[in-house]
């Protein structure tokens, strides 16, 4: 029966069938078959109600989450405030989707559907959605064809009703999320990356920082379990300062230490010796969660932008990590827009933290840049290599002259010390060249000046044992580390050391430049004032 307003429905032909109203699909052929579907299959997506407790979330990787109270408070205060999404953003390796992920779990009655989206790629997020949409609605798959049509039919979804929070997990950059995002303000979106710049538009930025070192150490211990000798404390405290605090690599390293049975200074002393290999081990079947993996796609990402970051990370992970002058990176390069570029990058990938006139690289991040790995393309040895002649040509021309004198100069000085004492830690003694040797001999003399004795007497004595290794015994530059150690040695009161070493001097500057040189007067000068103190 139909109404004036409306023609009944005729067929087209043999086999076609004529519907005025369906609640189903209908079928023709010889063997068609009529699949009839329940009315609530045609409901629209505002219509659909969620079902209690709808959530997908993932168990948390680890039982064991520490340390992080005072982040879970702002993290709590800035969903809380009502107004842009929060994007939590920090190294790889810093816990930020553990962080959102104990958000999550721990407000699961507060927010329904809570729902878990990789965020890595555009088409992660449309799987994502359309996962959510067969959950909220198990008929919404089978009138889409595609995950674009099921992740519409979510968003849809999504836009009608309130009370929902998704977690945007790992997302790589802002642009990936607006198409997203912007429709969506009847809910709450939680997200985590890498990049901590380019959301401002979009998101309200939380960094993460590593772990205090109380709560580093209550981490690894955790895992691995109390003390078994009593020194394995102060292990465990030297453990955690060297992996930086971090928590994929605390993490890391307890499990290993866990499942090999090794104390924690078995472990250090594995990780100072074998540290590529250290990196990379795992003591699950998850490889992909090591430091060395996390970071080697960071470093591919950044690497196809600006190859020239990749160059600035390798550099400097040979000088300290805290304060590198902006002005050194710009020495790599002749055009000062590109450094800026590749320097907001790094920061960007939260790999360094930049400000006006400095920048910091996270300790582990620089002891993985330059440690040596075939496995990893971006830490072939000889670009290894490459990067650590970098960073000492760039000490070297840094580094002001006459160090006893200049005394202009030791505000810089003093600014540099903390990379010299760096690369003098990071290079063994065995690999010292002429660049270093001048280094450690320019060093000991500026800490003569600032009467750090102590120091000032190592750094004389590496710079006179690489001189003779590589000039020998007798040449100008040896000798002027000889008398550079005597006068440290005098300084700090050693005479019985001092003068021998100025009697060497001495004799060797008359026989090779005679006894009226002024390098040989001098010789006699201050083997004469040591003489003198030492008899009194």
């Amino acid at each position: 029966m139909t109404s004036q307003h409306q023609m009944p429905a005729e067929a087209s032909g043999p086999g076609a069938v004529a519907v005025g109203s369906n609640q189903g699909i209908i079928s023709t052929g010889d063997a068609a078959t009529i699949l009839h579907l329940p009315a609530q299959a045609l409901r629209a997506p505002a219509d659909v109600p969620a079902p209690p407790g709808l959530n997908n979330l993932p168990a948390p990787r680890s039982a064991v989450f520490v340390g992080r109270d005072e982040d879970l408070a702002r993290l709590g205060a800035a969903m809380d405030g009502g107004g842009a999404p929060t994007v939590v953003h920090g190294l790889g390796g810093m816990g930020k989707s553990t962080l959102a992920l104990h958000y999550a779990h721990r407000h699961r009655d507060r927010y329904n559907p809570v729902w878990w989206v990789p965020a890595e790629t555009p088409d992660g997020i449309a799987l994502a959605l359309t996962s959510l949409a067969a959950h909220l609605d198990p008929y919404a798959g089978l009138t889409a064809s595609a995950s674009a049509e099921g992740a519409a039919w979510a968003t849809a979804w999504l836009q009608s009703h309130e009370g929902w929070l998704l977690v945007l997990d790992n997302a790589e950059t802002s642009d990936d999320l607006a198409p997203l995002i912007g429709p969506l303000t009847t809910g709450q979106h939680l997200i985590t990356s890498r990049r901590a710049t380019g959301w401002h538009h979009l998101a309200q930025p939380l960094g993460l920082r590593t772990l205090d070192p109380d709560a580093s150490t209550d981490l690894l211990m955790r895992i691995i379990g109390e003390p078994g000798e009593p020194d394995d404390g102060p292990a465990l405290a030297e453990l955690a300062a060297e992996l930086g605090h971090l928590p994929l690599a605390l993490t890391q390293a307890a499990a290993y230490i866990q499942h090999t049975a090794i104390t924690p200074a078995s472990y250090l002393a594995r990780l100072r010796r074998h540290p590529a290999r250290m990196f990379a081990a795992s003591a699950t079947d998850n490889h992909e969660r090591t430091i060395a993996r996390v970071w080697q796609l960071t470093l591919q990402a950044i690497a196809a932008r600006t190859p020239l970051a990749v160059d600035i990370l390798r550099t400097f992970a040979w000088l300290g990590p805290d304060d590198v002058p902006r002005e050194s990176a710009e020495a790599l390069d002749d055009d000062p827009i590109a450094v800026d570029e590749a320097l907001a990058l790094l920061h960007a990938y939260s790999m360094i933290t930049l400000t006006p006139r400095t920048f910091t690289v996270h300790r582990l991040v620089q002891a993985v840049a330059r440690t040596a790995d075939p496995a990893d393309p971006h830490r072939a040895e000889g670009t290894i290599e490459e990067a650590r002649r970098r960073a000492i040509g760039l000490l070297v021309a840094a580094l002001p002259g006459d160090p006893l004198f200049n005394v202009a100069g030791r505000p810089r000085w003093r600014a540099l010390l903390p990379h010299v004492e760096a690369l003098a830690d990071h290079v063994p003694p065995a690999r010292d060249d002429e660049e270093t040797a001048a280094i450690w001999l320019l060093t000991s003399a500026f800490l003569q000046s600032e009467v750090r004795l102590d120091r000032a007497v190592d750094f004389a004595e590496r710079s006179m044992a690489a001189s003779q290794r590589l000039y020998g015994p007798d040449a100008p530059h040896t000798l002027s580390s000889r008398s550079i150690l005597a006068s440290a040695y005098r300084e700090a009161g050693d005479l019985a050391r001092a003068v021998p070493l100025l009697v060497h001097v001495l004799t060797a500057r008359e026989r090779l430049l005679g006894p009226t040189h002024p390098h040989t007067s001098l010789a006699h000068e201050l083997l004469t004032n040591a003489r003198r103190d030492a008899a009194q």
